[in-house]
């Protein structure tokens, strides 16, 4: 019965969102003879590849890998992964994200540990995009992925918000719900934009006694 239903969810899904019929980058529809991408696409995405990256501020991370560049079909990709829960974007994006982490060399990484969502909001959406790309990620790498963290405060939308905004709206919103002792770990995201939500994780993990903690992101905002 479960591989009925899960034959019946991804024809529906083929229905909903074609896999050739719409561009996830720009929205043309004219047509992918190949991936979700139209050509032009394609070329600006592999443009924007960033791999091995800066982490971000504040000594908390031992090392970050992005796939891409935020912007253009990057932000395509994940605008339609996100909110429309086009979840079957998440292959390829868990391979790139995959390729990027390896830039970083022998990290020693154990686990991997998607940013969670607030209940309230995993309920309205459905979903937690990044454990959707966890597991990806981590099936390319060879890696469990496990929901080590838990929001224990439903904070307000960090797009709205400034820099110290966005620091303060995150003090205290994560705790570890996972023996995470000794082990090296790898926090999974969609986007690092200016590094809060990232940091407050890392926070969490090491307090917990995390012996490293490394950075993974399908995409990093560009430097202004």
């Amino acid at each position: 019965m479960r591989v009925v239903l899960k034959r019946f969810a991804e024809g529906l899904a083929e229905l909903v969102y074609p896999s050739r019929a719409e561009c996830m980058g720009c929205g043309s529809r004219a047509g992918m003879p190949r991936s979700w991408l139209c050509e032009e696409c394609r070329v600006a995405l592999a443009s924007r590849w960033t791999g091995p990256g800066q982490p971000p501020e504040g000594g908390l991370f031992d090392g970050a890998a992005y796939a891409y560049k935020y912007g253009g079909p990057a932000a395509g990709m994940v605008r339609n992964l996100k909110y429309r829960g086009v979840k079957r974007l998440s292959e390829g994006m868990g391979r790139a994200m995959a390729k990027a982490f390896e830039g970083l060399g022998n990290a020693g990484a154990e686990l991997l540990v998607p940013v969670p969502m607030h209940p309230k909001r995993l309920r309205q959406r459905g979903f937690n995009h990044a454990a959707v790309l966890a597991e990806r990620a981590g099936s390319e790498l060879g890696l469990p992925a496990a929901e080590a963290l838990a929001r224990v405060r439903d904070t307000r939308q960090q797009a709205r918000l400034t820099g110290e905004e966005r620091r303060r709206n995150m003090d205290g919103a994560f705790e570890v719900v996972r023996d995470v002792r000794g082990r090296r770990v790898v926090l999974v995201d969609d986007v690092c934009t200016t590094g809060s939500t990232a940091n407050a994780c890392a926070k969490a993990l090491r307090e917990a006694g995390a012996a490293a903690v490394y950075l993974l992101c399908y995409a990093v905002a560009e430097e202004e």
